[in-house]
């Protein structure tokens, strides 16, 4: 007996690291599938149609799986090699932070360039990681948000013959039988699938299919990213900020959504269905016979990508674009409560062709543009209004009630209304993977925020960002007047100019800059909603420096006052 456990203890110690990595792996695997299959998908689909098919490949699919003893052997095995694998990945990134910092006037810029390429080395999930801290100036800092949102969505093409076997498993066709002609070389290839250009009846389409094995890269990447964040959340003061494992559950969400092609196929409808009335705010249609999770198949949208428009030499069409673009986002926004989260000039193309509207309706169109363009100009004179409007308890909401219809036809009046121009000017929008969709309170709280920043009024934005950060610390007093203090002196240093020459993007900026140097961040879809509109603005200042999103909000809350939102809010206070 005594040699039997003298023999186990030799084993053991010749294969300590071994048996240490297996075991590490173990409560890797148990702690991340426990974390998964508790995991709960929004519930922001709940006033959608056809909410069921909402739910994720991932917990349907991948977390009860039940492996038998040689596949989990298998899975431990590949663990532990990915593990080693970012081990070594990220060395001369953590070895070169601390050099950094000491000659951070002389290296760190090269050290973000360096992060830049060790994030899209190590994979999908570590570039889409990147993508998303992008969104949160509230915790790492506007100057690595900015070098962080430069991560290029690339990689290496899967080849031909996958993409084939994709498409004939999942739709029981041969691709031969349902496009006339079908391009075997990918036009673009991403971190989750990449696309096929395909004819079908003279119509041109894309074919999106997603990268062989990348749910199962994704489920190991993710199983050590939460191991991660939770050591990370527990030692380091910039993570705990961020609630490392609410974060990480929000991540994942977002992340699995986007590796479910049958996802961005719904968004699609969903967002063609918002915006059928508008004729120039373009969504790619759906071919609703051919949606899968790893396959799927939409219209191609022909135009020029928004980042290469911009580099033209600025004409009319820029003003138009810039306006229009503006539009369709206060109707994500405002309106319908559903917003592309994804808005970088890369998923905007810009498609512009003879105007066939009559002499009549162009004059029409010239005339309600001038009528908008008063109401901006208005804005700073009437602002007040909103503060009666919207923000006293005191309005009638029978008022209310019976100004909503007239303010849904005004809405439609301003989406639909365009330049007097010779040319019609079209928006694509591709690429929905992600999208945002506010709760009430938080739908509420943005609009008052937008509103509060058009009535400069410091001390009710400053007490609705800590009422939105209250979620992560509790803050002292003192600490709590330091952070109404900052906002304070930034709305004197920003918001002292019109409201027409306004920037949005500086005070959002600094706003979240605030927010950091306090130690509070906000929820993360309410952080990329702030970012999304900072990177809206820059986008639309570039196509037509005189355009300005604050006075559009105003012009536009003020014309769409009633919006059902602010009728719930006020009708629950009357009662």
């Amino acid at each position: 007996m005594l040699k039997i456990i003298k023999l186990s203890q030799i084993a053991f110690n010749r294969r300590s690291t071994l048996f240490l990595g297996g075991m590490t792996c173990v409560s890797l695997y148990y702690a991340g599938y426990q974390r998964f299959k508790k995991a709960q998908f929004s519930s922001l689909y709940e006033n959608l149609e056809l909410k069921q098919d909402y739910q994720q490949e991932y917990l349907k699919g991948h977390s009860n799986i039940v492996r038998g003893f040689w596949n989990k052997v298998i899975y431990y095995g590949k663990l532990q090699f990915r593990f080693l694998q970012l081990i070594l990945t990220f060395t001369p990134l953590i070895l070169f932070f601390p050099l950094a910092l000491l000659f951070k006037s002389w290296l760190y810029k090269y050290w973000l360039r360096l992060l830049i390429k060790t994030l899209e080395i190590a994979g999908p999930l570590w570039m889409k990681l990147g993508q998303w801290a992008s969104h949160r100036g509230d915790v790492f800092g506007y100057e690595v948000t900015q070098e962080l949102s430069k991560l290029r969505d690339s990689a290496t093409p899967h080849i031909y013959q996958y993409t084939k076997k994709s498409f004939e498993e999942e739709f029981k066709q041969k691709i031969e039988d349902v496009f006339d002609s079908f391009d075997k070389n990918p036009i673009a290839s991403g971190s989750i699938g990449q696309v096929h250009i395909a004819y079908k009846n003279g119509v041109k389409y894309a074919v999106k299919v997603r990268h062989p094995k990348i749910v199962e890269k994704l489920e190991l990447d993710l199983t050590i990213l939460y191991v991660i964040s939770n050591i990370l959340s527990s030692t380091q003061q910039i993570f705990r900020r961020l609630a490392m494992p609410v974060t990480f559950q929000e991540f994942s969400v977002t992340l699995m959504n986007q590796a479910d092609l049958s996802f961005e196929a719904k968004n699609l409808q969903i967002f063609e269905q918002k915006f059928k009335d508008s004729k120039n705010v373009i969504f790619p249609k759906i071919l609703k016979q051919y949606i899968s999770k790893s396959v799927i198949v939409e219209t191609f949208e022909e135009g020029v990508s928004l980042s290469e428009f911009m580099k033209l030499e600025r004409t009319r069409e820029h003003r138009v674009a810039a306006n229009l673009g503006l539009k369709a986002f206060y109707k994500m926004l405002i309106y319908d409560n559903f917003i592309h989260a994804d808005l970088h000039s890369g998923n905007i193309l810009v498609r512009i062709k003879d105007n066939n509207t009559s002499k009549f309706d162009q004059f029409k169109n010239m005339i309600e543009e001038g009528f908008y363009d008063l109401v901006e100009d208005a804005a700073e004179l009437i602002v007040p209004l909103f503060e009666r409007f919207i923000l006293k308890k005191s309005v009638k909401v029978s008022i209310l009630e019976r100004e909503k219809i007239f303010d849904e036809q005004q809405f439609w009046n301003f989406l639909r209304q365009t330049d007097y121009n010779q040319k019609s000017l079209d928006l694509v929008f591709i690429d929905p993977g992600m999208v945002t969709i506010l709760n009430q309170n938080d739908r509420i709280n943005f609009i008052k925020i937008i509103m509060f920043v058009a009535l400069r009024q410091p001390k009710e934005c400053g007490q609705l960002m800590l009422s939105l950060a209250s979620y992560n610390t509790q803050l002292k007093d003192e600490k709590k007047q330091k952070f109404l203090k900052d906002i304070e002196d930034l709305f004197g240093e920003v918001c002292n100019a019109p409201l027409a020459k306004m920037d949005l993007g500086l005070i959002f900026k600094g706003m979240l800059e605030i927010l950091r140097s306090n130690g509070l961040a906000i929820e993360g879809h309410f952080a990329t909603l702030l970012t999304n509109m900072m990177i809206l603005e820059g986008i639309g200042k570039e196509l037509d420096p005189k355009i300005n999103i604050v006075s559009k909000a105003a012009s536009f809350l003020l014309q769409i006052r009633t919006i059902d939102s602010t009728i719930n809010e006020l009708m629950n206070i009357s009662q």
